[in-house]
């Protein structure tokens, strides 16, 4: 094992990235591909006009009724397209660190990969494709850095009140713009829900306690009880006779946050290098460049 760790790979041209974008032009291009952080598309998100057959992918009704009982109906296109490249990146041998990697540094026209258990691999290169520079360190200096509001997703359990025919709330304010509800994955009772919500926050407002887990789950709780929903029924309501319209007493509804997403909106422009490429491509623009390879992992796309 150490003898390999003292060998010396080449590739002409590598892509470094763990998106969707990442990953087609991966795959368009027939390309190696390396990445510290796999970067799914986020799974409730939804690409209009996704063409599988275009890149030459194919599947199977089981395949669809999969990703639609995973996601309460609904196909999960994106999803798919991200995991179904990937595999196939992997199995042409496009993928060789898989998603070992968790440092990637950059000397001269080397770049040292270190992985698990303090082991290191070394490939030279010619030209780096760069989509996503996080932890990526030899990177030439920065010229600018545009600095967006990030898009947060907090994700909630609801301990109380999960039965209900609600699919969304909106909200005009930049935080909890959205709660939407979803059939829970801590049950196989698809009638229950659990939430999430999107907000738009700046680089100051994350670290703020205004605009933090705690203080979502307040405002969440009002726009929830301004719909009218509430908790878990509590017995008969002694103030009222059995035929009333209100016989019963209901808990209030209970949530619970369990983890915070956030999806950075900064962008870090750098000094050219002949050495780099540095792309930005937005998941929309990456497809309509995209299109079945060549060679090998074309013949791959059509068997698997």
């Amino acid at each position: 094992m150490r003898e390999l760790e003292k060998h010396v790979y080449f590739h002409d041209t590598l892509v470094i990235g763990g998106s969707l974008p990442a990953f087609l032009y991966a795959y368009t291009n027939s390309l190696p591909i390396i990445f510290v952080d796999g970067k799914p598309p986020f799974e409730f998100d939804e690409v209009e006009d996704l063409d599988f057959e275009g890149l030459g992918l194919q599947y199977s009704y089981n395949e669809k009724l999969l990703y639609s009982e995973r996601y309460g109906g609904k196909e999960k296109r994106h999803l798919r397209l991200w995991e179904r490249i990937g595999f196939l990146l992997g199995l042409a041998g496009l993928m060789p660190l898989s998603s070992f990697a968790e440092s990637i540094r950059i000397q001269d026209n080397q770049i040292k990969i270190a992985t698990e258990r303090q082991r290191t691999t070394k490939i030279n290169f010619n030209k780096l494709v760069i989509f996503d520079d996080e932890k990526v360190s030899g990177l030439t200096p920065t010229t600018k850095e545009e600095k967006g509001k990030n898009r947060v997703i907090d994700w909630f359990s609801v301990r109380s009140g999960c039965n209900h025919d609600v699919d969304h709330l909106v909200d005009g304010d930049d935080f909890i713009n959205k709660v939407i509800f979803y059939p829970t994955k801590r049950s196989e009772n698809r009638k229950l829900k659990d939430l999430y919500t999107e907000s738009y926050l700046t680089d100051e407002q994350l670290t703020d306690f205004d605009y933090s887990e705690t203080m979502a789950r307040f405002k969440i709780l009002k726009m929830m009880k301004a719909e009218g929903m509430r908790g878990e029924r509590n017995g008969r309501n002694p103030k009222y006779p059995e035929n009333s319209s209100v016989p019963y007493k209901y808990y209030a509804v209970k949530i619970e946050p369990s983890e915070r997403v956030i999806y950075s909106a900064t962008k870090r422009l750098y000094k050219p290098d002949p050495r780099f490429e540095f792309r930005y491509d937005t998941i929309e623009e990456s497809l309509a460049n995209a299109k079945k390879p060549e060679g090998y992992l074309g013949k791959l796309s059509e068997k698997f």
